[in-house]
Order: C-alpha cells, then sequence, then structure tokens
C-alpha cells in the first residue's frame, strides 16, 4: 500500500464531523503523527520491530516536545472477521513487543501483572496507551478500513494535566461522542482511568473479563512465534 493511500486513510477516519478523539484531531491538524506498516497481525513476527519503533516515537515526542505526537502501527493486508479475533491478535502483538524487547522496564505508576486492574503496557519504563482500530469495531470512531494499532505515551496525558487542558479535553472528547455516536464509549464511560487494559481493543468486555498479555517465556513457550 502507497504512502497517499495510508495517508488517505488516516485523514478520512479523524477528520470525520465530530471525530471524539480531540488529541487525534490536533494530532492530524498539526501533522503529529508518524505511522509503519507491518504484517501478519498477531503472529507476533513483526514484535521486536515494533518495539524498537515505539520506543523511538518515545524518544521522538520527549525530545521534541510534541504535545500531540501519535504513533499509528498499521497492517493493510490483515483485516479481522470478528471484535474477539481482533482483540485476541491485538494482545498477541503487545506480548510479543514487551517480550522481544531487551531493554524492556516497567512504567513505575502501573502493574506488570495483567490480572491487576492497574496493569497497563510498557516499554523501556514508559506506558503506551492503546487504540485498536478494525473493519468490524462497533464504535465508529474505531472503524478503520484494516487492523490497526494507534499508540500514546501516558506521559503525554500527564504533560496535559499540567498545563490543565487534559480535564477540559475528555469532557469534549464525550460530548463530541455522543454527537458522534449517539452514545458515550460504555468501556470509557464504566472503566474510565481504573482498568486501562480492558479499553484497548474497543471490544465491549464485561467486568469478569481476563487480560490476555503474556509476559516473557510464557509467550514464547505459548508457540506464537
Amino acid at each position: 500500500m502507497n504512502t497517499r493511500q495510508i495517508e488517505q486513510d488516516i485523514h478520512q477516519l479523524v477528520s470525520q464531523k465530530n471525530y471524539p478523539c480531540i488529541a487525534a484531531v490536533q494530532a492530524l491538524y498539526r501533522k503529529e503523527y508518524v505511522y509503519d506498516v507491518y504484517t501478519e497481525f498477531g503472529s507476533g513476527k513483526s514484535g521486536t520491530t515494533l518495539a524498537e519503533n515505539l520506543i523511538r516515537f518515545k524518544h521522538k515526542q520527549q525530545t521534541e516536545k510534541l504535545p500531540y505526537l501519535t504513533y499509528f502501527a498499521l497492517f493493510p493486508q490483515d483485516q479481522s472477521q470478528t471484535e474477539s479475533e481482533f482483540e485476541a491478535k491485538l494482545w498477541n502483538e503487545l506480548s510479543a513487543a514487551a517480550t522481544l524487547d531487551s531493554r524492556s522496564g516497567w512504567d513505575p505508576q502501573f502493574s506488570d501483572n495483567p490480572e491487576d486492574k492497574n496493569f497497563c503496557f510498557c516499554l523501556d519504563g514508559s506506558a503506551f496507551f492503546v487504540v485498536g482500530m478494525n473493519s468490524v469495531s462497533s464504535r465508529k470512531s474505531r472503524r478503520f478500513p484494516y487492523d490497526a494499532l494507534v499508540f500514546n505515551l501516558y506521559s503525554q496525558f500527564h504533560d496535559l494535566m499540567q498545563e490543565g487542558v487534559y480535564d477540559n479535553m475528555v469532557k469534549l472528547n464525550r460530548e463530541r461522542d455522543m454527537r458522534f455516536e449517539g452514545t458515550v464509549n460504555p468501556m470509557v464511560e464504566k472503566y474510565n482511568e481504573e482498568w486501562e487494559s480492558i479499553q484497548f481493543s474497543g471490544r465491549q468486555n464485561g467486568p469478569e473479563w481476563k487480560c490476555p498479555f503474556k509476559k516473557g517465556l510464557s509467550f514464547l513457550t505459548a508457540g506464537l512465534l
């Protein structure tokens, strides 16, 4: 897939009227986004490359102080058929990236235990918020022509809080979500900042949900790489 088509896909998603993510709109407007193309979503074969690119993204964001810089990991050849399939593949990719990053450390603000609600995906000592996108998402704001993962650093949210704009941004997100979808995202409304990982895939999971993240050798021995 050529660069022009990828840029068009991202633009068509975020430029929709009342698109509910203000940060994404700002990233598009300011041209503060980067992306890479991957293959075989869910196989874990891109784990090392994804980890390296995310750490490069982290350093770019922190060095250049770009508040809305966003990273897109795109899988143009892959289209999950169900939200359950997409969610399973998403966690395979994140598990592979964390397992194969030899520099991996954990953000001290979060747990490294996927059974803990305070767990969050981390690389190089920093936590990332992940937004899964796919063609069969039940939320229009997460609907994309093919499988994709969108990343931001949690430190970006903290910086926006320090500047006094984060709370108002969250309020605007929900107002726009109502206009865009007709309802506020139930996962965000229910879990907010109390359980980050349950929100990553976009699937409407219940309180019995277990995070499928696999740490270290348990992932390697599961035969997913």
